[in-house]
């Protein structure tokens, strides 16, 4: 079964901004868009005799589930759409979400964050604990302007292989090139290129319309990944299982708060 894509939608501008990106990810790749608006607990349940499951669509003028699924039925006519409410937190409605989801797609901040807020707590909880691949939109998300690259964030001694599938399998559907950036540890010896080629060489093969540039910065991983962000239309990073649930690490942290553009984070299996 085709599982959908999955956004998550409260009204704020971010949150309006990441539906739009999800439908246009969910057409490239085939699949169907799920739209969430989570209600909080103390809403009357009374349409939805299970709270904590999906209700059924609203009609209100005013309902943000309502006006999000109107525009993108207007500009994505060939999408098809579903849309859930459901009584639960934000984190927790969404969380359970990624588990039936191809993909989910948030905005970094919404309707709750304050002015210079760049990542909300929903955003960092999802990046860091959701069970499918987690695409997070910046607070002011990349306009319509050409990107020239998919960028992936890679430690070539411990490679992420889930990251790699999602970051070619998204440079070849998009027909772009893809950066592979890598910083070596301090001290490590000589060599890190040849074992960056090595670690590429069997997904080049395998996605041969791919054009992957590995790119072994002498700069810090994360201030090297969030100046590739700049011309990207998406970054990609892998998240190991931490020894700590729901820790995403220091570079997943520096990345998702000053990236400029849509941030992909990959659990590994």
């Amino acid at each position: 079964m085709d599982l959908p894509v999955a956004v998550g939608v409260d009204g704020s501008e971010p949150s309006l901004a990441a539906a739009d990106w999800a439908a246009r990810e969910a057409l490239s790749l085939g699949r169907a868009l799920r739209v969430l608006h989570a209600l909080p607990l103390t809403s009357d349940p009374s349409s939805d005799p299970s709270p904590g499951r999906s209700a059924g669509r609203r009609t209100g003028v005013g309902d943000p589930l309502h006006e999000v699924c109107r525009v993108l039925a207007v500009r994505y006519p060939r999408l098809e759409t579903r849309a859930d409410e459901v009584h639960d937190v934000a984190p927790a409605a969404l969380s359970a979400a990624a588990e039936d989801a191809e993909l989910l797609v948030v905005g970094a901040r919404g309707a709750g964050g304050f002015p210079g807020l760049r990542v909300g707590s929903t955003a960092l909880h999802l990046a860091a604990r959701a069970g499918c691949p987690t695409v997070v939109l910046p607070v002011e998300p990349p306009g319509q302007d050409p990107r020239e690259r998919i960028v992936l964030g890679l430690d070539a001694r411990r490679p992420a292989e889930a990251a790699l599938e999602f970051a070619f399998a998204a440079a070849d559907r998009h027909g772009l090139p893809l950066r592979v950036v890598h910083a070596p540890a301090a001290g490590v010896p000589d060599g890190e290129d040849e074992l960056l080629a090595r670690v590429l060489a069997p997904w080049r093969a395998a996605r041969p319309g791919v054009e992957a540039v590995a790119d072994g910065t002498g700069a810090g991983a994360g201030p090297a990944l969030v100046e590739a962000s700049a011309k990207a239309r998406l970054l990609v990073l892998g998240r190991r299982r931490p020894l700590l649930v729901g820790a995403l690490g220091p570079i997943g942290h520096a990345v998702l708060h000053h990236s400029l553009c849509p941030v992909a984070v990959v659990p590994e299996a």
